[in-house]
């Protein structure tokens, strides 16, 4: 009797990548049939891509709501059992799958072991399915460290068991040897794909996504967190994966806010949509006076860490007004870094033909006329990733702004990291002010040493890639979250007076607390009951 291979027709017809396939596949395909046609093949393949990449722009998958650079009332509340330090075994199953990845990945992990099962026998050209191995490589290595990011070592699964199989017993292996195979599997895959993907393939996985994935999973095992010896070698890893990509292919793009509105030269490796397959950012972000939903609102927090444009924090560590700064609470959106404007729309900032109103009763507030329920809870609005042309409601044409995962300036400052941590300052400082210098920002050049170079590194990485989901995982690599994240997620209340002037009082949004567990997340409860208690849980829980 032929076996049936049942792949969901709403998950075949997913065109992700640029639209490159089009066929119109059965509800139910005989087994034969998938892996005897190429055409197939690829739409299985195309599948895993669409569920294994996130799109990180929707508001329930921001993993910036589980940091202090993001509030949102709505769809991410759940994150906050992470910030109030409440979460548990039990609940992590609430987190989004792109932050509790356990159930996700390990289904998909068995999709990628069914295709290294079928493939070899597969009758056609071996060029095709080299490249298609490589895909899966590169899929089935960001799936394991996207695993260990979030969990530390993990089962290591390279055949057809599943999770779900009645004899479930699986042991979790070392996070030394998860990211061994992890570095293994993007080896073979740089090995068996073209350098770049372009034109019609733009959105499949490429042989520099895979080199960039590896220059992140080795900077993250030499991070204090995975690295508490300080073994150096494994910042020579990291500092040589990084300058693999330097001066090739890529340049920092030119303005930054458009960076994140379409291809350019930045981009090794982004989720990309169209008008068929697009999302709907501009109405869950966008203003409420102008019918937006008033989602993913930055926070007060973050704010406070932009420089000013002399390169000094506006305020100090203790929160008053650094002298030294020139900042003016009284107008406290004048002279920051560029990136400031390009990311976050503030009371007062032009957009779509008018002036941001989130001060008292202002059209966008939460006491405004339009919508009030949907305004920003912070007094802030997402700026990064929106395009100014498509309004929240009403037009004929849908965002497709691209969810960038990997671009060259995360390159450049991973490149910087690991080069101080190496002693080696004078690079260090020479790529971190590469990334301040970029035309449009032009912020002026760190001269610092030392611990206070450590701290320019890292600030820099919170500036320059807030919102791309980065700062969850830095703030635990480095084990600065005991400092980080207990401190309370504040808004703004801003009030217009008769004469114009406005003040500016900072409003607490979240208490937040912190436990050093939750430097890992734990494994969900109903894995480890599943295996009979062969799974063991993370410390703390």
């Amino acid at each position: 009797m032929k076996k049936i291979l049942i792949i969901p027709i709403a998950l075949l017809t997913l065109l992700s990548c640029n639209e490159i396939l089009e066929i119109t596949p059965e509800d139910k395909l005989s087994e034969v049939d998938v892996w005897n046609d190429p055409a197939l093949t690829r739409a299985f393949i195309n599948a895993i891509y669409e569920q294994a990449f996130e799109q990180g722009l929707y508001r329930d998958t921001q993993i910036g709501h589980a940091t202090d650079e993001l509030h949102s009332i709505k769809g991410a509340v759940f994150y906050y059992i992470i910030q109030r330090g409440e979460l548990t075994p039990d609940n992590v199953t609430g987190l989004n799958q792109q932050l509790n990845s356990w159930s996700l990945s390990y289904s998909l992990i068995r999709e990628i072991n069914l295709f290294f099962d079928k493939i070899e026998e597969a009758p056609f050209d071996d060029a095709t399915k080299s490249v298609m191995k490589g895909e899966m490589k590169f899929i089935n290595a960001w799936l394991y460290a996207n695993l260990i990011w979030r969990y530390g070592g993990v089962p290591i699964i390279t055949d057809l068991f599943g999770l779900d199989d009645e004899d479930y017993s699986v042991t979790r292996d070392s996070y030394d040897d998860c990211m061994a195979f992890v570095v293994s599997e993007l080896n073979d895959a740089i090995n068996a794909l073209p350098d770049q993907r372009t034109g019609g393939e733009l959105g499949l996985v490429s042989a520099d996504a895979a080199r960039a994935l590896k220059a992140r999973v080795l900077l993250y095992a030499a991070s204090p967190l995975n690295n508490p010896g300080n073994d150096r070698a494994r910042w020579q890893a990291a500092s040589d994966a990084a300058e693999e990509l330097i001066d090739t292919r890529y340049s920092l793009h030119d303005d930054y806010q458009q960076t994140f509105l379409g291809h350019n030269s930045e981009v090794i490796f982004a989720r990309y949509f169209t008008q068929a397959n697009s999302h709907a950012l501009s109405l869950q972000v966008g203003r409420n006076g102008d019918n937006g939903w008033g989602s993913d609102s930055p926070t007060q927090n973050l704010v406070d860490d932009y420089e000013m444009i002399n390169g000094e924090l506006p305020l100090d560590e203790s929160g008053n007004v650094n002298p030294a700064s020139g900042y003016d609470p009284l107008n406290p959106y004048a002279d920051r870094d560029p990136r400031f404007y390009a990311s976050i729309l503030h009371d007062g900032a032009m957009w779509m033909g008018r002036e941001t109103e989130t001060f008292e009763d202002g059209l966008d507030s939460r006491t405004g006329p339009i919508a009030s329920w949907n305004g920003s809870m912070s007094g802030y609005y997402l700026k990064k990733y929106v395009q100014e042309e498509i309004p929240p409601v009403g037009s004929s044409v849908a965002a497709t702004t691209p969810w960038i995962m990997f671009r060259y300036a995360e390159i450049l400052l991973n490149y910087a990291e690991a080069q101080f941590e190496l002693g080696n300052e004078d690079p260090a400082r020479q790529y971190l002010n590469m990334v301040r210098n970029r035309t449009g920002v032009e912020m002026p050049e760190v001269t610092a040493s030392g611990e206070d170079l450590r701290k320019a590194i890292q600030h820099e990485r919170r500036i320059e890639l807030v919102f791309e989901g980065h700062r969850y995982f830095d703030v635990r690599r480095w084990k600065i979250a005991d400092v980080t994240e207990p401190r309370d997620l504040m808004g703004i209340m801003i009030v217009k007076q008769e004469d114009g002037s406005k003040t500016y009082e900072p409003e607490l949004l979240i208490q937040r607390s912190w436990d050093d567990r939750l430097y890992l997340l734990p494994v969900p409860q109903a894995e480890i009951d599943r295996s009979k208690g062969s799974l063991t849980q993370n410390p703390g829980y």
